[in-house]
């Protein structure tokens, strides 16, 4: 009964009968697992660890169960945890897909991409057209300055789904840093005309535009992405240094408005609304700008 309501979307529901089976067996190693999933999925961490910790008690050695709590300390960045469990998993069946990948993600955030690249090399041999494994490989590309793959790796993952507008805004940072702004540019509108509040999309067209020198166009993207998120710290800076050369008083509001949103750097931006005074200033901070975007920063 408790499966079908999940099936339905009725989770609040499915979760109330887990929690009437295990106040009558508290040991109900099924009943554990599936409602840490669901304490998991409405956000309530706290309980879904708790959950998770009882059921290992009672069966640590339960390949899935290792592989959840490793997914589940994953996607909370507890990344050191996250790769004990699925160690454990893959020494128990060293060709556990899943258990690979979500490994291989949890190297890759911590920096050891020789261990990341290791445990995906061997997800793709067991299964080379899966997509989850493709992806997590392009993304590895990236973050270890291969962007020529990269970039030729998500338009592979473009070809198969050309709907979800992450692989275009992920090709988009590719051709970013190999200096294709125009590419980048038509990568990040594709993006947004597949998801309009697609804020770090809109903030990438914006600073493409910005190089290529179309001023006005970035203020508009960027104060459209300010009426989607008006607490977008770097939305209000990026403006200021647009508006610095021309516009120095429209530029003083941006930053006040991010030394209130950001009071941790208020110095920065007290020390840019002072630079705004001299045109020596004005000049130093339009330049960094767009030195910022040359180097793919």
């Amino acid at each position: 009964k408790a499966l079908n309501k999940d099936k339905q979307g009725k989770t609040e529901q499915a979760l109330q009968i887990y929690s009437q089976i295990l106040r009558k067996e508290p040991d109900f190693y099924s009943a554990l697992v599936n409602r840490a999933v669901l304490y998991d999925k409405l956000g309530d961490t706290k309980n879904a660890e708790a959950d998770y910790k009882r059921a290992y008690d009672i069966y640590p050695r339960s390949t899935e169960l290792l592989n959840n709590m490793g997914s589940f300390y994953l996607k909370q960045d507890k990344n050191g945890l996250a790769i004990y469990y699925l160690t454990k998993a893959l020494a128990l069946q060293e060709d556990y897909f899943s258990a690979l990948v979500n490994r291989a993600a949890a190297y890759q955030k911590i920096g050891n991409y020789s261990a990341a690249y290791k445990d995906l090399k061997y997800a793709l041999e067991l299964e080379p057209d899966n997509y989850v494994a493709l992806l997590n490989h392009a993304i590895y590309q990236y973050e270890t300055g291969h962007y020529a793959n990269a970039a030729q790796e998500f338009t592979d993952l473009i070809y198969r789904n050309r709907q979800d507008p992450k692989n275009y805004y992920r090709r988009a940072m590719a051709e970013r840093k190999l200096g294709q702004y125009a590419n980048a540019l038509e990568d990040c509108s594709v993006a947004m005309s597949l998801q309009k509040d697609y804020i770090a999309a809109i903030f990438c067209r914006a600073e493409m535009l910005y190089a290529k020198g179309e001023y006005e166009a970035a203020l508009a993207d960027l104060n459209n992405l300010k009426s989607i998120n008006n607490k977008y710290v770097a939305a209000y800076d990026f403006a200021g240094d647009i508006l610095s050369l021309d516009d120095p008083e429209n530029a003083a509001q941006n930053y006040k408005v991010d030394a209130q949103l950001d009071p941790k750097n208020t110095k920065k931006y007290k020390s840019k609304i002072s630079a705004l005074k001299t045109n020596k200033g004005r000049k130093y901070i339009a330049t960094r700008r767009f030195n910022s975007i040359d180097r793919g920063i």
